[in-house]
């Protein structure tokens, strides 16, 4: 039954929270182990110790972390384009974590090998050339954050290989700056607040308020570019 008024809003609200919790919740328990090392690296000072803690969460984040995100931003993207469907989110995500596991895992391998590159040579510019290189690597770490963002979009919303996938959050980011900017910050910003205003809060919102806003801002652009393509068709 259709609840109109007040009432409709602030099931719909709900609705809407309850989808964060539970996603973000599932995407936490899939990504436990990483999580626990992660802990680890901000307790431990034997510098032998944290490069081994790196390379376990390094090792540990194409085959985790990136079919669980995947999974996380397939379950966001029904609720978006699908806000009245009634599906289980357990059931959605474990569905689109089995589907995607591959590509996740192949494009998370790509990508968490780039992230490490720009990680070692942020450390050896930075420490051993200038102090100033920390600017520069500041921005393009902002950008692969963005480009990576987009790729698990491009993942659940578009049936594409791979490498196209990865040219498309590309290009995206590239053409796009406003929205890689607003992206960018936003996910800064949570990511911040969760660590040192909300800690309680990262199993239930962190992840999953990223995903839902970057598949939002990815799928007005998206559908904004789709309509102006069918616009020049019929012209």
């Amino acid at each position: 039954m259709e609840l109109d008024g007040l009432t409709g809003k602030v099931h719909k609200v709900t609705e809407w929270l309850m989808a964060i919790v539970v996603t973000n919740l599932l995407w936490f328990l899939f990504n436990l182990p990483i999580a626990y090392l992660g802990f680890m690296l901000l307790i431990v000072d034997n510098m032998q110790e944290i490069i081994a803690l790196v390379v376990y969460i390094g090792v540990l984040t194409p085959i985790m972390f990136f079919p669980a995100t995947t999974a996380m931003f397939a379950v966001l993207r029904y609720k978006i384009l699908f806000p009245d469907e009634d599906i289980g989110i357990f059931k959605l995500f474990w569905k689109h974590w089995k589907q995607h596991y591959i590509q996740s895992l192949l494009g998370g391998a790509v990508l968490t090998f780039v992230w490490l590159i720009l990680v070692i040579d942020g450390y050896f510019f930075v420490n051993r050339v200038h102090e100033n290189f920390l600017y520069l690597f500041i921005v393009i770490g902002f950008f692969m954050l963005v480009m990576t963002l987009h790729f698990f979009s491009v993942t659940v919303h578009v049936h594409t290989q791979l490498f196209q996938g990865m040219k498309n959050a590309l290009i995206i980011s590239l053409v796009n700056p406003l929205l890689t900017l607003i992206l960018g910050l936003a996910s800064l910003v949570i990511v911040y607040s969760s660590f040192h205003v909300s800690t309680f809060l990262i199993p239930f919102f962190l992840g999953s308020l990223i995903a839902y806003i970057s598949f939002f801002g990815f799928h007005r652009f998206f559908t904004k570019i789709i309509d102006q393509r069918s616009l020049s068709a019929k012209g």
